[in-house]
């Protein structure tokens, strides 16, 4: 347990720590890791990292803060695409698409080209899914965040 703190301390705290010793505001690191996490888990392989940077660029948003988020939120990506896909369907009435994200992050590393073939449909569904629900999880997110790092820039000043 002790090498599982130790990793996110280095890994995660450390790096937000030294954004706030920098300079960067609590509620400039709320906001970038709140459209970070939003982003994150988009479900659509591989436009995540570019997404957070044409982000970050637009808004002026952290990228430090963005692209930590964004490679931690991986394996959160891989679990909401089932949600989003099912969120997705019942809002068009869509027929039941059977799919897990094991076979989704298989059929993708085989040939992505392949991949946005055969599940183009999915794709859509799920991206729709997404796009209902990341506005409530951006303001969310956003408004714990600045608490949190509110608090934590107090602490450590």
């Amino acid at each position: 347990m002790g090498t599982v703190r130790n990793w996110i301390q280095r890994r995660v705290r450390d790096p937000l720590l030294a954004e706030l010793r920098q300079g960067a505001t609590p509620e400039g690191l709320a906001k970038s890791a709140a459209v970070g996490t939003v982003l994150a888990i988009v479900p659509i392989f591989g436009v995540t990292t570019g997404l957070c940077f044409f982000a970050g660029r637009l808004f002026r948003l952290n990228h430090v803060v963005l692209q930590l988020v964004n490679c931690l939120m991986y394996p959160l990506q891989l679990l909401l695409i089932l949600p989003f896909l099912r969120i997705g369907e019942t809002i068009t009435s869509a027929e039941r698409l059977t799919l897990s994200s094991a076979s989704l992050a298989v059929e993708f590393s085989k040939s992505p080209w392949d991949f946005f073939e055969k599940f183009g449909k999915a794709i859509a569904l799920s991206s729709l899914g997404w796009a209902l629900c990341a506005p409530v999880a951006l303001w969310t997110l956003n408004a714990l965040l600045r608490v949190l790092f509110r608090k934590t820039a107090a602490r450590f000043q």
